[in-house]
């Protein structure tokens, strides 16, 4: 379960735990072995065959946006609706295996005390909290997924039959493991993937989450220096957040290109100086929610199965949205009646920091993002 506290501590040096190394350890093993993952992979899809055969893969929900929109709130949120499976902390120690790691996280009580999370927002977990993780996996199946300097666009014209196959299948047995009905996950990267995912499954419901530019961008530079400190502190973490497929900060950040190398480019140099850094922020901003907008436009099926989310409505009127969000994806609102009471009485905007702009940043952010907001209706 994941806890929200208001602020989160004051951490002045980032000590990796000694759950931590363990964790790294068994993570790095399964990621530099690839074909014995994928052979235990086998197996256990084996042990489960006569189970897996009789799941269908319907309507099954991807939260996305770009990262600090809120996407992690929705995901916790509606990961407590006992129709719908997700990936959890403990599978990325061994993400290949989510029925038998299941298992051997009951056994041992593997990650039950709540530790707050590396972002340092305030945010709680233990090893039973939703989290993203299946772009372990696409980045095995997919080439050029997380470089820059070429497009990361994955169309409806694209086919990968080995990756569809064990996706498939992955997610059956998520649903099989978590006795559920429905499948959930939250892949920011997954902004470039809509219409291939579409073509996989056509009943897929998506929640595009959006935040206002200011806090947004805000947000991204408060987590971009978090994690470059840590990773100059503790090294194995850039190692192990390469590994699970999170590249949105620190010192390896990568850019998602939706299609656009110029800018990239551009955001690029904008970044390299200190002047011109937040506006660097404003464009890559743009970018992402202009390319999804493009595509929302041109693709009428897409749109139909999108609904956009706006964060800072979800926070000022919660009961509305969270209707909306039930409604879209089709959610039976009879099983969610506390979970909603809950979240009505505690999701707020977050209080742990606030934007500290120039007025020139504030102008900056504002004349780059603002016709691409408008089509959001910010």
């Amino acid at each position: 379960m994941i806890r929200i506290k208001a602020k989160s501590k004051n951490h002045d040096g980032f000590k990796f735990p000694l759950l931590g190394y363990v964790g790294y350890s068994i993570a790095k093993f399964f990621d530099t072995f690839k074909t014995l993952s994928f052979s235990l992979d086998r197996f256990e899809t084996m042990h489960l065959r006569h189970n897996l055969d009789k799941v269908n893969i319907n309507k099954p929900i991807y939260i996305t946006g770009l990262a600090r929109a809120g996407t992690t709130i929705i995901l916790e949120m509606l990961s407590k609706h006992p129709d719908l499976a997700s990936h959890r902390y403990k599978y990325l120690l061994m993400p290949y295996l989510p029925y038998w790691i299941n298992q051997v996280a009951k056994a041992f009580r593997m990650y039950t005390e709540p530790f707050e999370r590396f972002h340092k927002d305030g945010i709680f977990v233990t090893g039973e909290s939703p989290e993203a993780v299946e772009e372990i996996f696409w980045q095995k199946f997919f080439d050029n997924l997380h470089n820059e300097n070429s497009s990361n666009v994955i169309n409806g014209i694209t086919y990968n039959p080995r990756f569809e196959r064990f996706y498939r299948n992955h997610i059956r047995k998520l649903i099989i493991t978590q006795k559920s009905s429905r499948y959930l996950a939250k892949n920011n990267y997954n902004v470039t993937r809509l219409e291939y995912l579409l073509r996989l499954f056509p009943s897929s419901k998506f929640l595009l989450i959006i935040r206002n530019p200011i806090n947004q961008i805000a947000s991204l530079i408060k987590q971009t220096k978090v994690f470059t400190q840590f990773g100059q502190e503790g090294p194995l973490l850039n190692d192990w957040l390469k590994i699970v497929g999170h590249h949105e900060f620190g010192h390896h950040q990568v850019c998602i290109n939706a299609g656009n190398t110029e800018l990239i480019q551009k955001i690029r140099k904008l970044w390299s100086r200190k002047k011109t850094y937040v506006k660097g922020w404003a464009y890559y901003w743009g970018s992402i929610y202009d390319f999804i907008a493009n595509n929302l436009d041109a693709n009428k099926m897409l749109k139909k199965a999108t609904l956009i989310v706006r964060y800072d409505e979800l926070c000022d009127t919660p009961a509305e949205i969270i209707d909306q969000i039930l409604e879209h994806t089709e959610l039976p609102s009879t099983k969610f009646e506390k979970v909603k009471k809950y979240y009505i009485k505690h999701l707020h905007q977050p209080t742990y920091y606030t934007p500290d702009f120039s007025d020139q940043e504030m102008a900056d952010i504002v004349e780059i993002t603002n016709k691409t907001a408008a089509r959001f209706g910010l």
